[in-house]
């Protein structure tokens, strides 16, 4: 008998160790995926370095050339598209602030003075705004027409001192 529950138990801790292994294996193939993606992070910048530098040499290239007019339009067509997009972004940026000035306040001056902020500390007060409002605690009870007292049980003063609302409680309305 005593033999048999040592062996259960010496079975439950070989469950146990087998079950923690693959804990530990996912947490070291999980440590070998994050370093591969600083890697590859790391490789992407040096990338973006490289063709940086080769775009600005070839750019020196075309001006020692002569070939300036070209260098010229591949600018202008280059700055044209940051143009639009940036001008997309900005509009977008405007509509999400006055979106958000107007959830958070209908005040024309307070509106007016958050105009000047940045569309993260809009959020920010947004999110604030939302989070103190649900912490407000709930009401309890009943808020309508509460039940009159029981005079039988009032003491004199508390019934000279509530004499009219007793006495409103048995009036017909």
């Amino acid at each position: 008998m005593s033999e048999e529950k040592v062996q259960e138990t010496v079975q439950e801790n070989l469950d146990i160790k087998v079950e923690s292994k693959p804990e530990r294996a996912d947490s070291g193939l999980l440590q070998e995926v994050m370093a591969k993606k600083a890697k590859l992070k790391e490789y992407e910048a040096k990338i973006a370095e490289l063709e940086a530098a080769d775009e600005k040499r070839r750019h020196k290239e075309l001006s020692d050339e002569g070939k300036k007019d070209e260098l010229i339009a591949e600018l202008n067509s280059k700055y044209e598209k940051i143009e639009t997009e940036y001008t997309r972004l900005s509009k977008f940026e405007d509509t999400e602030k006055l979106r958000l000035i107007d959830s958070i306040t209908s005040d024309e001056d307070e509106k007016n003075e958050l105009k000047g902020e940045s569309l993260s500390t809009l959020r920010l007060i947004k999110n604030k705004i939302a989070t103190k409002s649900t912490d407000a605690p709930t009401a309890r009870g009943s808020v309508g027409k509460q039940p009159p007292p029981d005079f039988t049980k009032m003491d004199a003063d508390e019934r000279k001192k509530n004499w009219k609302s007793i006495l409103q409680q048995y009036q017909k309305n």
